[in-house]
């Protein structure tokens, strides 16, 4: 996914939260067994059949008994990364003031957009795991920076204190940093789930997601920041 998604892109992208949270509220209200769709059946005292996610094979549909819907880990995942894509959000907030760079500008829109729709995704999980009954963990998070893979308050106050070329490459740098830390959780959520041959519903989906998406944008990001350094760094003659 590039910074170039159309304003209908980003709309589906916004209403995905709302789906999922609906889809999920139906399938755990719906008794023993429910129906998720035409020839899908999910127990929910297993788990759900992942077929519907079009990933994997019918043999490992069947669910082990016993097997819980979401581990604690599953669920400690989705609310790490909730507060990772919140910092995300704070950096794209302080590019259309900072840059003027169009692309650039499109870009921090475009990923605002993303992390929000994944956010109300991650939370659709979290409530109707919750309203399932299923106990969400808590782990507070007081460390500066929270968490392996986030900027410290002093690099946020840095980034948000610079403008023009300075702000890029500071912006850039942490961004970029910022998503391997993304994708160093996606990593670690998705060989948990290789581990215990588990598909939690709808978290293996979004870590496939995590996982392409945020590669494509810190390519991106990466080669931006060549480029404008190289630029902001040439001799006015070569310019």
């Amino acid at each position: 996914m590039t910074g170039g998604a159309t304003l209908a892109d980003r709309g589906k992208s916004g209403s995905r939260g709302q789906t999922v949270h609906a889809l999920l509220i139906a399938f755990f209200t719906a008794g023993a067994t429910a129906s998720v769709t035409a020839g899908v059946t999910a127990s929910v005292t297993t788990g759900v059949s992942a077929q519907e996610h079009g990933n994997t094979s019918p043999a490992q549909n069947a669910a082990q008994p016993g097997t819980p819907l979401y581990t604690p880990d599953d669920l400690l995942f989705l609310s790490h990364m909730i507060v990772h894509h919140q910092q995300a959000l704070e950096l794209a907030a302080l590019v259309p003031t900072r840059s003027e760079r169009t692309e650039f500008i499109r870009f921090a829109r475009y990923v605002d957009g993303a992390q929000r729709a994944e956010i109300d995704q991650m939370q659709s999980l979290l409530s109707a795991a919750s309203e399932r009954g299923i106990p969400i963990p808590h782990h507070e998070m007081h460390g500066d920076p929270p968490m392996t893979g986030m900027l410290s308050k002093a690099q946020m106050a840095e980034v948000a204190a610079a403008h023009g070329a300075e702000f890029e490459r500071l912006w850039l740098k942490g961004m970029i940093y910022h998503h391997q830390g993304a994708l160093d959780m996606a990593r670690e959520q998705q060989q948990l789930e290789s581990q215990s041959s588990r598909q939690p519903y709808g978290i293996d989906v979004l870590v496939d997601e995590i996982l392409v998406t945020q590669r494509a944008e810190i390519t991106r990001m990466q080669t931006w920041l060549t480029l404008w350094s190289s630029s902001a760094t040439a001799p006015a003659a070569n310019r």
